[in-house]
């Protein structure tokens, strides 16, 4: 039961995230050259804002909730493939995973440093969002791998 509370949590959660990137790279990056300057500035400090307010929350719980299937569901399991990541390949996917969602950790800190303290620049905003999104869908490819593999 719990592990079904978790995963649903997991995957809200990632949904907002990966569509809130997707929206900033695939959506707004399109209409920034076709809007005036004034409009578009405003509309990105806006965006900064909001997402400011209610993004942490959201990754916060996306990773509090993917640490603690690990620890609800197959322990077992899941303790011997991080031990050994590369002698099956759930443990390989696994891994993998991991090292992604934390390089995204890693871009989503970044972010909000340089957005805080006035540093962020478009082109930076850009890289990270894009790169973001290109990790976001390998976890997502990943963790489909990982539920054929494990099932």
């Amino acid at each position: 039961m719990i592990y079904g509370i978790l995963v649903t949590l997991h995957l809200l959660c990632a949904i907002v995230f990966i569509g809130a990137v997707a929206f900033e790279v695939l959506m707004l990056d399109g209409v920034r050259g076709r809007l005036p300057a004034g409009y578009l500035g405003r509309l990105d400090e806006e965006i900064q804002r909001r997402a400011r307010k209610f993004m942490p929350w959201v990754v916060g719980l996306l990773f509090l909730s993917g640490i603690a299937m690990v620890g609800v569901a197959h322990r077992v399991a899941v303790t011997h493939a991080l031990t050994n990541p590369f002698v099956n390949p759930f443990g390989t996917l696994l891994s993998v995973k991991i090292l992604l969602a934390l390089s995204v950790l890693a871009h989503f800190v970044l972010a909000i440093r340089r957005s805080a303290c006035g540093a962020m620049t478009s082109t930076l905003s850009r890289y990270i969002h894009l790169s973001v999104l290109f990790h976001m869908m390998a976890i997502v490819i990943l963790a489909k791998g990982m539920f054929y593999i494990h099932w």
